[in-house]
């Protein structure tokens, strides 16, 4: 007999070729392929399986859609074996172990569609990383940081100079709220050329950090929107 994990992971190979394979939509959108859940004694999980469609289409979008479902895959495998080593360890456990893996849509206009696939993990304390992605609804193409500047401009620096403008004056009003070098030696002093973010409704890039990235687990995810006067002189037409 074929086990759970060999069906499961076939289904959702299945249900991720289908998602390629569907006749497109009239419009470029995100929506669930699948949710897995999972509740029992001290466990629990909500993991669910993005998918882009829609169109116009873009070459890229099957191998990202494919990449969405083994994610999901993974983490159901990942979540299974650490219930069962603990329950193997501790028949009796009572303790508060979990997992999300979910989206957020953050702009869905004529323009942009842009949402965050996060992924939250709780063992007492909760630790969430997010990636974000965004998508030209005009091409269909995936859209990334450096493509909104011109060649050559220095994005990074006026982004991060931005971005600590704004922290310093988060520190002001509460202090010690974000970590800056050089003040502090482990602190953010600028972005990475392929830094999380979305454009959000206003058609400003919106910098996202996870959590403990930039301050302490408090700040929770912090963003930072950058006014287009800070970017101005370097965005492509």
């Amino acid at each position: 007999m074929k086990s759970r994990a060999f069906i499961r992971s076939a289904a959702l190979s299945a249900a991720a070729l289908l998602c390629m394979a569907a006749p497109a939509s009239a419009e470029l959108k995100l929506h669930a392929l699948g949710v897995y859940k999972s509740d029992f004694l001290g466990f629990f999980a909500k993991i669910v399986t993005p998918c882009v469609s829609g169109t116009p289409a873009d070459g890229g979008r099957e191998a990202l859609n494919a990449e969405f479902a083994s994610h999901a895959r993974k983490a159901v495998e990942n979540y299974e074996k650490e219930v069962a080593a603990a329950l193997k360890d501790a028949p009796d456990f009572s303790g508060h172990l979990g997992v999300v893996l979910d989206y957020e849509i953050k702009t869905n206009n004529d323009k942009i569609l842009a949402f965050d696939i996060y992924e939250m993990e709780i063992a007492g304390s909760s630790s969430t990383t997010h990636k974000l992605y965004n998508f030209d609804k005009k091409s269909g193409a995936l859209i990334e940081l450096k493509s909104l500047f011109k060649p050559g401009a220095d994005y990074v620096k006026a982004i991060s100079e931005n971005v600590k403008s704004q922290m310093r004056a988060a520190n002001k009003r509460d202090k010690n709220s974000y970590w800056i070098a050089p003040e502090e030696k482990e602190g953010f002093s600028a972005i990475r050329p392929d830094q999380n973010f979305f454009v959000n409704d206003r058609g400003n890039i919106v910098v996202c950090f996870d959590k403990y990235e930039v301050a302490p687990g408090s700040t929770g995810s912090p963003e930072f929107e950058i006014p287009r006067s800070a970017v101005e002189p370097y965005l492509a037409k």
